[in-house]
């Protein structure tokens, strides 16, 4: 008998594990986690947990063990009562209590401690959002490990553009990979804030590699494949406790454990599920998959924000709201991606504008705005009251002339009436705000009140269940109890008849950056707002250093940054980014592209980006060179405009855009009329615009009073000869047809 054959058979016939962390052990999700652990959030009206559970069914795991630490009682009653436990379940998955772990290591030394893998197995948070198969990416994994002895893990890593929206705010990580076989050589990661200009390369990584692949526009998914030495490495060292910081840096940089990771890097932000079956390709003796897809980790409210955003837009299909895990509410799908269940109820006069989730039994109110929102199971939002950006779980009560922007409402809240919740705010399941009350951006809000009782690690939402009843006072108590007048509620933030206390922010997030490498106040301090939704980069401007002590010469930069409201700062970057073309000379095809991620990020309409783009394109033509720096711009740009005119309303509303360029941009006194004919002209010439649409915007223009009427004149011209060449046509057709029955006749 073959002993290696045997081998193989036997390796063929191991059933895929999947090891699953549902705890994060950081705050940043408090006060939403009071009540619940992370991955039973809801993310577009679904548990995260099965968003993660698909993925790994999807990918052929038979087994999956979910490691939790905080509310593990509720973690596991919520799998007895799902799909997941019934007995024709494709998966079986395991929920295990690490009740005295602190932290990712200690939950994987548990691991160890069980033997319940010995095989390779997933590895991946319970915040995983993904349409991926995974069965090519093991595949490839298990060849490498075939041909290196010691590759221990593969990374999945996906590519994002700069500014992305999924991209992590609070964190610059810069990998270093060999491109010949996608090894991860090294990785070096720093804060955002104070800015860093320069990143350390070990010396080792140029000299013992002919080619090296830079890589700043990745960011890590949470899932990794692994062989079963990664536990075992943990439970050798202690000092473990972080996955990126401890584990993977210690790897790269140990001469002694000798050691590889491996990266797959999925390409593209926007890719989709039919594009995740890539062949298997070879390099330098070993194997990866060349191939796209769609993988995320809510690792903050503001990734959580950005996932829902790419859910909606269908970023993730056939992952999307209306093709749901598991049995949950179904939706109908309509234009400007508006997700409604059958029971909505929707007033007469209520207006739901785009990107938006309406949940079972949910109603809008007369006058009521909802836009960029999901609305949980029965919220109701009253009258003249506006929900953009945010995001409502269930039986949400918001009265009446009410505003909610860039902010997470947990269950059974009641906003009353005349109440501003600005941006970033994140209010706690059962509280009360209001009325006539306006909460602060980023403030967080909780039904309970949080004891300060020394160590950060005493208030985390992952301790167990004695320490948690230590931490957290009952605001159910009386206001009259005689518990040192503690457990009034905070009646400046939450208003007369409002139920709540304000989180302690600063407390909180101390232990908010678990899995990076800066744990001191200051940068705490500085990063606080980065990992909230609703926030930008101006939110913690401060100023770049180099490490020469030159950090105060950006002051003013950052000043100004620090003021931009989220038009002004999409208007900056839309104008960086076009510059950056030009100056790059890129390809409109990848000008195209750098402008779809723009959209994206700042979750624009068609319309906005029309409106943006050409106005921004028109500012680069020359006025002293009109002629030809108009043609060569047009003809440059033309084939990106086109693709933000659908239909004939769009190549009017573009002749509208042009002429208030020329009418109101400073510095064309004299060349006004010149220019405008000249771009219609161009666009005509380029099919951006039809010549229907032109005489049709110049008939219109005529009885508009908020038209320059000189450009309309200059326009005529054109339009006559347009008009000409019509009847020219026309004649020519009626022409050729009496031509041909003459001719007929003559025959005869």
């Amino acid at each position: 008998m073959d002993t290696g054959s045997g081998s193989t058979k036997v390796e063929e016939k191991e059933e895929l594990k999947a090891v699953v962390l549902a705890d994060t052990f950081d705050e940043l999700f408090q006060p939403m986690t009071q009540n619940r652990p992370r991955s039973l959030l809801p993310l577009c009206n679904v548990p995260m947990i099965e968003y993660t559970l698909e993925m790994l069914a999807l990918s052929g795991v038979v087994e999956a063990f979910i490691m939790c630490k905080a509310h593990a009682d509720k973690l596991t009653a919520y799998i007895k009562q799902s799909q997941w436990a019934r007995g024709h379940a494709q998966m079986k998955v395991f929920v295990r209590s690490v009740r005295h772990a602190t932290t990712i290591g200690d939950a994987l030394r548990a691991v160890d401690e069980s033997s319940a893998i010995m095989t390779d197995f997933v590895l991946c948070t319970g915040i995983v959002v993904s349409n991926m198969n995974l069965s090519k990416i093991v595949a490839a994994h298990v060849a490498n490990k075939k041909r290196d002895s010691n590759h221990i893990m593969t990374m999945l890593l996906q590519e994002t553009t700069p500014g992305h929206r999924r991209q992590v705010k609070s964190d610059e990580s810069v990998y270093f990979i060999d491109p010949s076989s996608s090894r991860l050589l090294a990785l070096n990661s720093h804060a955002t804030v104070p800015r860093v200009r320069t990143t350390v390369i070990p010396p080792e990584v140029i000299t013992a590699h002919a080619e090296v692949e830079v890589r700043a526009d990745l960011t890590d998914t949470c899932v990794a494949i692994c062989t079963p030495d990664v536990l075992a490495l943990f439970t050798e060292n202690f000092d473990y406790h972080i996955m990126r910081r401890d584990f993977i840096h210690g790897i790269l940089e140990s001469d002694i454990l000798g050691k590889t990771i491996y990266a797959h890097v999925l390409g593209g932000s926007n890719s989709i599920a039919g594009d995740s079956d890539g062949d298997a390709m070879a390099g330098e003796g070993l194997a990866f998959v060349s191939h796209s897809g769609y993988a995320a980790c809510v690792t903050d409210t503001s990734a959580y924000d950005a996932i829902s955003r790419d859910l909606i837009g269908r970023w993730a299909y056939p992952l999307c709201p209306d093709n749901n895990p598991g049995s949950y509410e179904a939706y109908s799908y309509s234009r400007g991606a508006v997700y409604k269940a059958s029971s909505v109820r929707l007033d007469r006069e209520s207006r739901v504008e785009h990107h938006v989730i309406l949940g079972a039994n949910a109603r809008v109110a007369s006058q009521a705005t909802i836009a960029d929102s999901v609305l949980g199971a029965r919220c109701s939002i009253g009258e003249h009251s506006s929900i953009r950006g945010s995001h409502l779980f269930g039986d949400v009560r918001v009265g009446r002339n009410a505003s909610v922007e860039s902010s997470v409402l947990g269950e059974r809240v009641t906003i009353l009436d005349n109440v501003i919740i600005e941006r970033g705010c994140l209010i706690g399941d059962d509280v009360t705000v209001g009325p006539n009350v306006r909460v602060p951006a980023f403030t967080r809000i909780a039904r309970r009140r949080m004891r300060k009782m020394g160590s950060p690690e005493s208030m985390h939402d992952d301790s167990d269940d004695d320490e948690e009843e230590s931490v957290w006072a009952d605001a159910e108590r009386t206001e009259s109890d005689p518990m040192d007048g503690l457990d009034q509620f905070d009646r400046q933030a939450v208003g007369a008849e409002g139920v709540g206390y304000v989180w302690d922010n600063a407390v909180a997030d101390a232990g908010s950056d678990a899995d990076s490498d800066y744990s001191d106040d200051d940068t705490d301090q500085r990063l606080r707002h980065l990992h909230t939704l609703g926030s930008t980069m101006a939110d913690a401007a401060y100023p770049e250093s180099d490490g020469d002590g030159s950090a105060d010469e950006d002051d003013d930069d950052a000043d100004e940054l620090a003021h931009l409201s989220p038009q002004e700062e999409f208007e900056r970057e839309l104008y960086l980014t076009i510059k950056r073309a030009c100056d790059d000379n890129l390809s409109a095809s990848k000008a195209s592209l750098e402008l779809k991620s723009l959209r994206m990020s700042y979750n624009k309409e068609q319309d906005e980006m029309r409106v943006g783009v050409v106005q921004e394109v028109l500012r680069i033509i020359d006025i002293d060179a009109l002629a030809d720096s108009a043609s060569r711009t047009l003809r440059r740009w033309g084939p990106v405009i086109a693709e933000y005119i659908a239909d004939g309303r769009d190549q009017l509303d573009l002749v509208d855009i042009v002429e208030r360029h020329c009418a109101e941009e400073h510095g064309l006194d004299g060349v006004r009329a010149k220019l405008f004919v000249r771009l219609v002209y161009l666009m005509y010439q380029l099919d951006i615009v039809e010549d229907v649409a032109v005489v049709a915007w110049h008939n219109r223009a005529l009885k508009k009073a908020d038209v320059d009427q000189e450009l309309v004149r200059a326009l005529e011209p054109f339009v006559d000869g347009l008009n000409e060449s019509d009847d020219s046509d026309d004649e020519s057709d009626d022409g050729s047809d009496d031509g041909t029955e003459e001719g007929s006749d003559e025959s005869e």
